[in-house]
């Protein structure tokens, strides 16, 4: 069984342990779910989530908690909006001295697209989707990837909208948008991912 936990710190939370517990069932990979809110609740984790909410502000939680070192450490990543944002490079907008992850070799531009009010839905060119509308809620935009980093997911615009990445043995999901809303699909493509990880 794999233990996959969901950052609790803020965002949608409940989503989330919703969506990776419809895609166990689907999926036919046992999983159990945990809520992580200090740095004990990360030992012993295959993977974790890490949800929207604000990206500033969960910087500086895990900080004070002392999970940024030990989230590196987990071997599969799933981040959403602000977790997308915490697992960049390169992240224009942050406030100064606002510590991430660093993981994925991408560039984003934090609420590229607006405010709350600009939030909107769009069917995702994806071959793990059907006709799902996603939702974006200030949304970041990813601007660049690295030579590494696989195009998932893409707007009609043709901007890539999920992302992921393998990299030092670690795999690494990435989305600007909230899939957890209306699917649980790319959460039975991570759960794949996390098993093929604990196997390596």
């Amino acid at each position: 069984m794999l233990k996959i936990g969901v950052l609790a710190l803020q965002g949608n939370v409940i989503e989330h342990v919703k969506a990776m517990q419809k895609a166990s069932e689907a999926c036919g990979i046992e999983a159990q779910v945990v809520q992580a809110r200090d740095a004990q609740d990360l030992e012993g984790l295959d993977a974790i989530i890490l949800p929207g909410g604000e990206s500033t502000t969960l910087s500086l939680l895990l900080e004070r908690a002392g999970m940024l070192g030990l989230l590196k450490e987990i071997n599969a990543i799933f981040g959403t909006c602000a977790g997308l944002i915490l697992m960049a490079k390169k992240a224009n907008g942050k406030i100064e001295g606002q510590k991430g992850l660093e993981l994925m070799d991408v560039e984003i531009d934090r609420n590229a697209y607006g405010s709350q009010l600009d939030s909107f839905e769009s069917v995702l060119s994806c071959a793990l989707l059907d006709d799902e509308k996603i939702m974006f809620i200030r949304a970041p935009k990813i601007k660049s990837i690295g030579a590494g980093v696989n195009v998932l997911a893409k707007l009609p615009d043709g901007g890539a909208a999920i992302i992921e990445q393998e990299k030092e043995g670690k795999y690494y999901l990435g989305a600007a948008c909230h899939p957890e809303m209306s699917t649980c699909k790319i959460h039975e493509y991570f759960l794949q991912k996390a098993k093929e990880m604990k196997k390596g």
